[in-house]
């Protein structure tokens, strides 16, 4: 717990202040030179945009999104579905499918894979074990999975917009990255859960790291949580950011620095 109230006040929280707010958040940013050693350390308090509100209540419930049209389903013990449309199914998630022939695949299944080299965000097909091969669809119906998608990346911008639940504040203002850069996954083994224990709350550790070359900006200034990850490389909408904070001072990334964001969602009840 000492290391957690050093965390919470070198974030700017005072236990005091964070015990009974429900929903805090808090991280830092390290940025390193060429040869590893630490030129700068950002700690940075955060809010939780409405959007992450929804987020982490969805996650939980969970609530049904819109149902995806389905145009094909393929066979085998473990079946490969295909939408018309973008479906932001994430691995782990519970789809319900409703309306194919053979009827075998109505239901709800577990989705084992996305497919596609973009992410969530334009994946249109999906795969979820059967146990038995049903044979291939011949009339199709619908499937609908949670209304958001997995948290799976960051981003980084470098606009000074106060941070705020909705609107402009609750987004990238002014995105730092061209190509694959600025958006980027969290580190394998991100998220991560911890348990502080009876009456001490649970917090979720997000992690993101980028390499030399990536991102190679002055005057970044504000880091996101985003739902889907895109690769396509793209500022997002209010609409897929969960969290959003600035960093104060700004960072300054060389083209050898390496950069890691470390960001902490601590569940604290009142």
């Amino acid at each position: 717990m000492e290391i957690t109230d050093l965390m919470l006040q070198a974030a700017g929280y005072a236990r005091e202040h964070s015990d009974g707010a429900g929903l805090t958040g808090f991280g830092w940013a390290e940025l390193r030179g060429p040869d590893g050693g630490l030129k700068q350390f950002v700690p940075f308090t955060n809010l939780i945009t409405d959007t992450g509100d929804l987020y982490y209540a969805d996650r939980n419930a969970p609530l049904a999104g819109s149902a995806k049209t389905l145009s094909a389903i393929t066979t085998g013990t473990t079946a490969v579905g295909t939408t018309t449309a973008a479906h932001h199914f994430g691995v782990g998630d519970a789809v319900t499918i409703a309306g194919v022939t053979p009827a075998g695949y109505n239901g709800s299944w577990v989705v084992t894979a996305v497919g596609g080299t973009t992410g969530e965000d334009a994946a249109t097909t999906f795969s979820f074990y059967v146990g038995t091969a049903l044979g291939a669809g011949s009339a199709f119906g619908t499937a609908t999975g949670p209304a958001f998608g997995k948290a799976s990346c960051m981003r980084l911008g470098t606009g000074s917009t106060a941070v705020a639940k909705n609107g402009a504040g609750a987004a990238i203002v002014t995105y730092a990255g061209t190509g694959i850069t600025a958006t980027k996954a969290f580190d394998a083994t991100f998220p991560q859960n911890n348990n502080l224990g009876a009456g001490n709350g649970v917090y979720t550790v997000y992690k993101t790291s980028w390499s030399a070359g990536q991102v190679t900006v002055n005057g970044l200034n504000e880091v996101v949580i985003a739902v889907d990850n895109n690769l396509n490389d793209g500022a997002g909408t209010a609409a897929q950011t969960i969290s959003r904070a600035l960093l104060s001072p700004v960072v300054n990334k060389g083209a050898s620095d390496t950069l890691a964001v470390t960001w902490n969602h601590l569940f604290k009840g009142a």
